[in-house]
């Protein structure tokens, strides 16, 4: 097998290793099995066609090629010529694959699970970067820029999950990346010829390299620096990686950018940071129910791990025009029947439909869109909810405590059930929920206790962050500190419910506080909201809103549960039959500072019209426009560095000493005789005449005429005024510097009182006249003599680096050796 071949291995392996870190986004290995098969084809198909010696671009199509193929009979849409030939239909299902992957991103927590589209994606970028890594390693020959795209699909684990990931799987990708690189720097040693050491001497077929070794120490040197940096205190501060993330944090109230609008980060993590700029409009609800309903709920997380809540996939559902099941409640409940027509703007573009809870009939809406019974979710696999109007019947109960107190116990051996009423292992959230239920008979007032525990009377606060990370686990931080936002609030109430083996899960949709217009409510992105549900048996998932309500505008209150926080009597809470409005009741709950507020409100909220200046300075900062300002100035500093660089160091050699004239002066009796310059004039001078000549090899380097290090100033002048033709005033001014700067290295004394600023000026007057508008362009704004200089020092210092690690690194094994050890033992 030839080098060119046995690169081709090399260079897939290389890639799919890169991919591994990848085990940390999915729960399972499907997608690595499907990623290996893909490169394994394209692996094939380049070693075949190099091996019939074919143009150098025919094997990187052949294996494009081969990786849309691969791909076709992994992802099928049934619509293929011959089944595995891709047809105009296999591409619009590709295309549809990406789609349903971007939708279900801001859904979907880390690890997600074996999801069509995400397994699309992943396979499609490793078979990018492996065919990206052949061009560049092996048809190319430039294994380095190949770290590139390898980096690229390196770092999407970082990016998606803000906790810690396995390091294992980076490990086996920086090995993969300097596999490539030792694999195609042996081919360069081998076809340049033998094997020598530093000073010379050959080396033997079976002796170790001392280069080699080298190299091998350095590698290892930089991926021990990399893996351990990092656990050094004062490597990073805390904070810098969480900083880094976008959205909400820890869900419940975060917007990102969908398809056609926005789409909501649905994660109730215990930690994290409330993030939002201006509000706007969602929703919009024109409701006949005057006794104000529960939240609009849209979709619901049951999957608890030590991060928090998140969403599973949703395999079951029937289309909504086949109509819903009634409640689990009997005829001792009464329940009212309302209406209410949904319009969902262009800014909310999710996969799920925000309805009421308890829906018996939804109109005007497509068969794209199916209801789970077990998640009481409408969803669509196949839309989104942009632009989406629809009318929906739905009931509101009236419970009782007594009836919840009444009612059986959990079947905790229903499968349906009992994955829903564990929890990760935690002593301190043990702990916590023994002492509160101790003594509690029944599944109500054990319910009641552990969400009477979230009181603001027991000191929990509603904030957009959440404390320190004091105790290692986030549950116990937010216990412990005692603040956060709806999303920990939901999540934690969840998790102490599940400890006591009690069916809990956090629903995600919209409170109650926008703007009212007659029976029309407009919700904002402002007004997104988490909750908890509980599950009663008789009774079905009954909602419990664990955030304090005195801070949640349009908070609601269920008929069987007062709020948490909240005073008996005090009608700043709605609650079912309570007609009080806080939107136009100035006297409801403060409003100011809490996120959640109606947007209406403009006093004290971000966008409003009564933001100050730095308020409206801070929003532009932060903004997506902002940010593209700040990267484009930081792009042109860096463009100018180059002629900022040189026109400081032209402006520093034209700044010559002052000009001396010879003086004629009697000495004695005899004639007149000029009087010889001091030793700091004649330093000066001879520093002026080598400032002259550096700038006109720098001149020379920037408007591309050749240089000739072995030429003396005379030759490499006479060379410019032939070759480049230049003029009087040019060619004297070269020569004038010519001779100054020979006078300075070769004669006793420099020649003084000659004027150099002038002649460099004409020399390189006439370099730009003779040069194309691309180098004078280039000479003016990217010097290449900066540009030079600049690579040279980095080539230095690197070595030097390189150099001082190596000596350390002989230092240190030459102290540890074995034989010394011994020796230094024998003598004592």
């Amino acid at each position: 097998m030839n080098q060119r071949k046995h690169l081709t291995l090399i260079a897939a392996g290389s890639a799919f290793l890169a991919s591994l870190p990848l085990i940390n986004v999915f729960d399972h290995y499907t997608w690595a099995i499907r990623a290996f098969l893909v490169v394994a084809v394209m692996c094939g198909v380049g070693l075949l066609v190099r091996s019939l010696r074919a143009p150098a671009w025919a094997p990187t199509a052949a294996m494009a090629l081969a990786a849309l193929l691969s791909l076709t009979w992994l992802y099928r849409s049934h619509e293929e010529f011959l089944g595995i030939l891709p047809s105009p239909g296999t591409i619009a299902h590709f295309g549809q694959l990406l789609r349903t992957a971007s939708e279900e991103m801001s859904e979907y927590a880390t690890p997600v699970g074996d999801r069509e589209g995400f397994l699309f994606l992943a396979t499609l970028g490793v078979a990018a970067v492996a065919l990206l890594v052949d061009l560049f390693a092996v048809v190319l020959r430039r294994p380095a820029l190949a770290g590139l795209p390898m980096l690229a699909i390196y770092s999407v684990p970082v990016t998606v999950d803000t906790e810690t990931t396995a390091w294992f799987p980076f490990a086996l990708g920086a090995i993969g990346f300097l596999w490539l690189l030792v694999t195609d720097n042996v081919d360069r040693v081998r076809r340049f010829g033998r094997r020598f050491t530093g000073d010379g001497r050959d080396v033997d077929l079976w002796e170790p390299s001392p280069l080699a070794a080298a190299g091998q120490r350095l590698g290892a040197i930089s991926v021990a620096a990399a893996v351990l940096i990092p656990f050094v205190p004062f490597a990073m501060p805390a904070g810098v990686l969480d900083s880094l993330g976008t959205g909400a944090g820890g869900g419940g109230a975060g917007v990102g950018n969908g398809k056609n609008g926005k789409s909501v980060s649905m994660f109730a993590l215990l930690s994290g940071q409330l993030t939002r700029d201006k509000p706007f409009d969602m929703v919009k609800v024109t409701n006949n129910d005057d006794d104000h309903p529960f939240y609009l709920r849209f979709n619901v997380l049951e999957d608890l791990n030590n991060k928090g809540f998140a969403a599973r996939p949703i395999t079951g559902g029937a289309p909504v025009s086949n109509g819903f099941s009634k409640p689990e409640w009997g005829p001792q409940v009464k329940a009212e029947t309302h209406t209410a027509k949904i319009e969902v703007t262009n800014e909310l573009a999710i996969s799920f439909m925000p309805i009421y809870t308890w829906p018996s009939k939804i109109d005007k809406l497509s068969n794209q869109w199916a209801f789970d019974a077990k998640t009481a979710v409408v969803y669509s696999t196949k839309d989104n909810t942009a632009k989406k109007t629809f009318n929906i019947t739905y009931q509101r109960p009236d419970i009782s405590p007594d009836q919840l107190r009444g009612a059986p116990a959990v079947n905790l051996s229903d499968p349906l059930l009992k994955d829903l009423a564990t929890a990760p292992s935690n002593p301190f959230v043990k702990s916590k929920v023994d002492e509160l239920i101790k003594g509690k008979n029944n599944e109500y007032d054990k319910v009641k206790a552990i969400y009477d525990f979230f009181s603001p009377d027991n000191g929990f606060v509603y904030d957009i962050t959440t404390g320190p990370d004091t105790s290692g686990t986030k549950i116990a931080d937010f216990l412990t500190n005692k603040r956060g936002y709806c999303a920990q609030y939901a999540a934690a109430f969840g998790w102490m419910l599940r400890e006591a083996k009690i069916p809990a899960r956090v629903a995600f949709g919209f409170a109650r506080g926008g703007t009212r217009n007659g029976n029309t409510m407009t919700l904002t992105n402002f007004n997104l909201h988490a909750w908890t549900e509980v599950y009663f048996p008789g009774y079905g998932w009954l909602p419990f809103d664990a955030t304090p309500s005195t801070q949640i505008s349009g908070s609601v209150t269920a008929s069987y549960l007062p709020a948490a926080g909240a005073v008996t009597g005090d009608d700043s809470v709605d609650r079912p039959g309570n007609d009080r409005n806080p939107q136009t009741d100035t006297s409801a709950a403060p409003q100011a500072a809490d996120p959640h507020n109606n947007p209406g409100d403009t006093t004290g909220q971000s966008g409003g019209t009564g933001d100050s200046f730095g308020t409206i300075v801070k929003d532009f900062v932060l903004s997506a426009a902002g940010i593209t300002l700040f990267a484009v100035i930081v792009a042109l500093l860096l463009l100018a560095a180059p002629a900022f660089s040189r026109s400081r160091t032209r402006r520093h050699r034209l700044s010559f000493g002052p000009t001396v004239t010879p003086m004629a002066t009697p000495v004695g009796d005899g004639p007149a005789m000029q009087v010889i310059p001091d030793e700091g004039t004649l330093t000066t001078a001879r520093n002026d005449a080598h400032k002259a000549w550096d700038e006109l090899i720098d001149t020379m380097v920037d408007y591309r005429v050749p240089i000739d290090e072995a030429e003396t100033p005379r030759a490499t002048v006479e060379r410019l005024v032939v070759k480049e033709r230049l003029q009087e005033q040019a060619a004297s001014g070269a020569r004038l510097i010519s001779t100054v700067e020979e006078h300075a290295r070769y004669a006793r004394r420099p020649l003084t009182g000659r004027e150099l600023r002038s002649a460099i000026t004409a020399v390189e007057s006439a370099f730009a006249s003779n040069a194309t508008r691309k180098v004078r362009l280039l000479a003016r704004f990217l010097p290449p003599s900066v540009l030079r200089r600049w690579r040279t020092a980095f080539s230095n210092s690197s070595s030097g680096a390189a150099l001082s690690m190596g000596r350390g690194w002989d230092a240190a094994m030459r102290t540890l050796s074995v034989r010394r050890i011994v020796a230094r033992r024998a003598d004592q």
